[in-house]
């Protein structure tokens, strides 16, 4: 017996190695490596596709960015079940953040991986043979657009780390194994002229369409205004350092001004509503669907951060820091917080919020609250569209770069009370509530005036006008006021001393990931105080 179940082993045994050795010398049936992908119909547009899809990042860009430029600063606080929940978020927002963070180790490897799409665009689409649906070459004009936009692109992404890291590697084509281990920092300053060199290379050639030729289903898209209005938030943004590039962000949202693409929203509460995206004061969005069968998703963020009596998560939550800033009268507090005890309909009915469940300010972000009928399936794959530039961020930064410069008063007046007096205009009410706890009061807000500290109004202005929009920490940082903001915050019984372990020279920046370190062998370097 056990003769012949050795016998039936060996003959399984050399079936087996006949069968593999035949598989593993079998001629492929097809290849798809790079060359052909990018020589393949329409890869070129696939390819830009993918370069944006990073901003759909939930944990690797969306939830970063929310945890970082709210919930770290004085106008939000991070919310969740209990102080367990969101332990990251709870780690930033106190000024204490680990080398081990999950949203820095998120944030960092989701935008390196969106620039190594734009990294791959860049370096392929010169030489390769890009062919449209229908296997026509394509012009050279839409090979420079597209190279164009990811350009802008890369910058963005580049953008974000310098935000949060200050100096980071940087590469302009594809790394190889290799190059992982060499990678070193970039200086604060040299990542800034890698930016700018990016941004500088495509804003006056004629590649990009402008907004007002922009085609309404290529919304989303880049254009020549977008990148004049990201050089005017990245020289803002470095003048911190340099006042120097007050000129220049003062000479790029002028531009973006002077185009006449763009107007204010007569209407504050329509930015935000479902057709928000379509909005003439939109410059560059986000647009996010929910039609599965065409493999467009939506964002989970509004999930995330709406009232956990809707089913949602609690994070994000206005802090009363925030809510006494806007003065008396201003009815864009009724379009930025929501409150226990406001009702909204459902598909069967009404909600009404209850914040008794679970640790709460108070209040939750009306700007990223939506009411039943536009959530997507599950509640948490919805059609939501997020502003990363509007008009109105160009208005106020453009009054702001004319005071840096001795600008003309009168139009640094005229361009905060085009922003205040649209506020003024916007008193319709909640356009989706059945009811609402708070009430406007029906007081006019004033208007600035040339003999006004205009800095503190545009400082004013930006903070009520941007609340909860992902601008705060971009503000106080390059307002060099970050450190003593907090600072201030922790006075308040309400924060609980949260800002308090804020320190000069080590909070200013955040740790590099330290599984980033190590990848590199050590020769990426970990910022102070880390």
């Amino acid at each position: 017996m056990k003769k012949i179940g050795t016998i039936i082993l060996v003959c399984i045994s050399m079936l087996f190695m006949v069968s593999c050795d035949d598989f593993l010398t079998r001629d492929p049936k097809g290849t798809m490596d790079e060359n052909r992908f990018f020589n393949s119909p329409d890869a070129a547009f696939k390819a830009v596709i993918k370069c944006y899809q990073t901003l759909n990042d939930f944990y690797g860009f969306e939830r970063p960015r929310m945890d970082l430029y709210n919930i770290s600063t004085d106008d939000s606080e991070k919310g969740g079940s209990g102080a367990g929940d969101g332990i990251a978020a709870q780690e930033l927002s106190f000024g204490r953040p680990l080398a081990s963070n999950e949203d820095l180790a998120n944030l960092w490897s989701t935008m390196y991986e969106g620039i190594a799409y734009c990294n791959t665009c860049i370096t392929k689409f010169p030489s390769a043979e890009l062919i449209d649906t229908e296997g026509y070459p394509i012009s050279d004009e839409m090979k420079d657009r597209y190279i164009a936009e990811v350009k802008f692109l890369r910058a963005f992404y580049y953008f974000e780390l310098c935000k949060i890291f200050g100096g980071v590697p940087l590469a302009e084509r594809p790394l190889t194994v290799d190059d992982s281990k060499k990678l070193v920092r970039a200086t604060e300053a040299e990542t800034a002229s890698f930016i700018m060199k990016d941004l500088s290379e495509i804003a006056d050639g004629g590649s990009l369409p402008s907004k007002k030729t922009l085609p309404a289903g290529e919304l989303g898209r880049v254009t020549r205004e977008a990148v004049w209005a990201l050089q005017a938030k990245v020289y803002m943004y470095f003048a911190k350092d340099d006042p120097s590039y007050y000129e220049d962000g003062r000479d790029a949202a002028e531009r973006v001004i002077d185009s006449e693409a763009y107007i204010l929203e007569p209407n504050f509460q329509d930015l935000f509503l479902a057709d928000g995206y379509l909005s003439s004061e939109s410059i560059f969005v986000n647009i996010r669907g929910d039609v599965p069968s065409e493999y467009i998703y939506g964002s989970f963020l509004p999930c995330y951060s709406s009232p956990r009596s809707c089913g949602a998560y609690g994070f994000d939550q206005p802090t009363q820091n925030l809510v006494d800033e806007f003065e008396e009268g201003d009815p864009r507090l009724l379009y930025t917080i929501i409150e226990n005890g406001d009702v909204f309909p459902t598909n069967s009915g009404t909600e009404t919020l209850d914040f008794s469940t679970y640790p709460n300010t108070g209040y939750h972000n009306r700007k990223a609250f939506l009411v039943e009928s536009r959530r997507g399936a599950g509640w948490g794959d919805d059609a939501w569209s997020f502003h990363h530039i509007r008009y109105a961020d160009i208005l106020l930064l453009y009054a702001e770069a004319l005071i840096q410069t001795g600008g003309d008063k009168s139009v640094i007046v005229d361009c905060i009370n085009q922003v205040r007096q649209r506020a003024n205009n916007s008193r319709n009410g909640d356009a989706e509530a059945v009811s609402r706890v708070r009430a406007i009061a029906s007081v006019q807000l004033p208007m600035v005036d040339a003999g006004d500290d205009l800095l503190a109004a545009v400082k004013h202005e930006r903070r009520v006008e941007l609340a909860l929009e992902y601008n705060r920490l971009y503000d106080l940082k390059r307002w060099n006021s970050y450190i003593d903001t907090m600072n201030a915050f922790s006075l308040f019984d309400y924060s609980n001393g949260r800002g308090a372990a804020f320190r000069k020279g080590v909070n200013e920046l955040f740790p590099i990931p330290q599984v980033e370190i190590d990848r590199s062998g050590g020769s990426i370097k970990q910022n102070p105080g880390y």
